[in-house]
This record gives C-alpha cells, structure tokens and sequence, in this order.
C-alpha cells in the first residue's frame, strides 16, 4: 500500500502531457544586462528566466505567436472570435481551449487523427489526378501537333503534283508546236523582190507554155470584149435617158 501510494505521488509530482508542447522561449539579451522574450516581448532580470519561461503568461504568448506565424501545431488552429481564451480547429471545427495541455489532447484524439487521415487520402488522390491529366494533356498536344503536320506534308504533295503536272503541260504544248529551223521557211521565200519576182514569174510561165495554148487564150480575150461590146450595143443611151426623165418629173410634180 506504502509503495502503491508513493507511486502516485511521483505520477501526480511529473509533468502533465503537452505542458511543453510548444517547447521552450527564446531570449535575447539587452545592453543593459536584462534579458527579453522574443515572442513575447517581455523583459525580465536573469535570475527570473526559469520561472517565466514555466508561467502561464509566457506559454500563452508562445501559442498566440504560434498562431500569428502559422507554426505546427497551431497551424491547424485559428482565434475564436467569440472568445479570447479559445481556438477553433480548422480541421475538425471544435472549439478548444488556449492551452498546451488541450491542444495536445485535441491533436491526439481519434476524431482528429481520422479527419486528418481523411484528408491526407484525398490529397494523395487529388494529385494522382493532378498528375494524370498532366500526363493526358500532352498527348493531346502531341497527337494535334502530329495532326497538323500530316496535314501541312498533304498540302504539300498536293501542290508539288499540281506543279509538276502543269510543268509537264507546258513542256508538251512546246513539244507539239513545230518550230521551223533556223534558216528555212515553209513557203521557201528567200526574201527577194515581191514585186518583181511576181511579173518574171508569170513571163516565165507564158513562154514555157506552148504556142497553141497561147493562140486560144488570145481568141477567148477577143471573144470577151466583143461579147461586151454587144451588150453595150443592146442596152443602149436611150434607157439611161429615159430613167433620168423620169426621176425629174418625179421631183418636179
């Protein structure tokens, strides 16, 4: 019984769990040989550090430091604006008490740590969805860039062939056209005299012609100019007078 009760003194004599939670503060030392708290501003006497470190104003301080500057674990707390001496949890929305000891209890907790768990599960999988369409979109990317190109190598080869069959045209129509070679001509005009050359011709025509031939182009000149001669005759003045008559008489009446 002696020992059963001795052990509970030293359990209840210890420290209680998260006293220390935010560890210990900070101090700098000033000139004139006091120290001050970092955190919280405080200054104080070098035989005071201990005590005040261990006090309820420094640990409060630490918290609300804690808080301002997003430290863990107060980085998944915030201020109740209700109420100056609590803080709510981002996490599970319950209100807890400005204290190590609370806040040690609140973060150890079993609705915590399955909310938290919760949370962790589906950031993992918002990443690994992150990561997969990252993954999907080039392809896409590349599948339109192959694409295009197809299309551009397509157009290409449609104009090419368009070019060289209209090449191949041409060269035909100038393959067809006869061109006559340089020096001849196709009437064999050697660029003489025209006017000249018509008369000889023809006087050259006349004497390699035969003689009876000739005789009967000269008796078919004279029996045409007597055939006109004639015609003449028959016709007459006298009818070209009359019609002039006439057309007077007309005008006249």
């Amino acid at each position: 019984m002696e020992e059963a009760s001795e052990e509970k003194k030293g359990g209840g004599g210890g420290n209680k769990e998260g006293t220390d939670l935010l560890g210990p503060p900070t101090f700098s030392e000033l000139p004139n040989g006091r120290l001050k708290c970092v955190e919280t501003g405080h200054e104080m006497v070098v035989k005071d550090k201990d005590s005040y470190a261990h006090s309820k104003r420094c640990r409060l301080g630490l918290i609300d430091f804690a808080l301002s500057h997003s430290k863990p674990p107060l980085n998944m707390f915030k201020q109740d604006p209700l109420s100056r001496s609590k803080l709510i949890c981002k996490l599970t929305g319950d209100t807890v008490n400005k204290s190590e000891e609370h806040i040690w209890k609140h973060i150890n907790g079993k609705r915590f740590l399955n909310k938290l768990e919760q949370k962790e599960m589906e950031k993992e999988l918002n990443d690994e969805t992150m990561c997969e369409e990252g993954e999907k979109k080039p392809k896409k990317v590349k599948n339109k860039k192959k694409k295009k190109k197809e299309k551009e190598k397509a157009v290409e080869e449609i104009i090419s062939e368009v070019r060289d069959s209209a090449e191949n045209e041409s060269e035909s129509e100038e393959l067809e056209f006869w061109i006559p070679p340089v020096g001849d001509r196709w009437d064999f005009d050697d660029g003489g005299d025209r006017w000249g050359s018509g008369s000889e011709s023809d006087e050259s025509d006349d004497e390699n012609e035969p003689e009876a031939v000739v005789e009967e182009r000269k008796k078919e000149s004279k029996e045409l100019s007597t055939r006109a001669k004639r015609m003449t005759i028959e016709i007459g003045p006298s009818s070209f007078a009359s019609r002039k008559k006439k057309s007077r008489k007309n005008t006249s009446s």
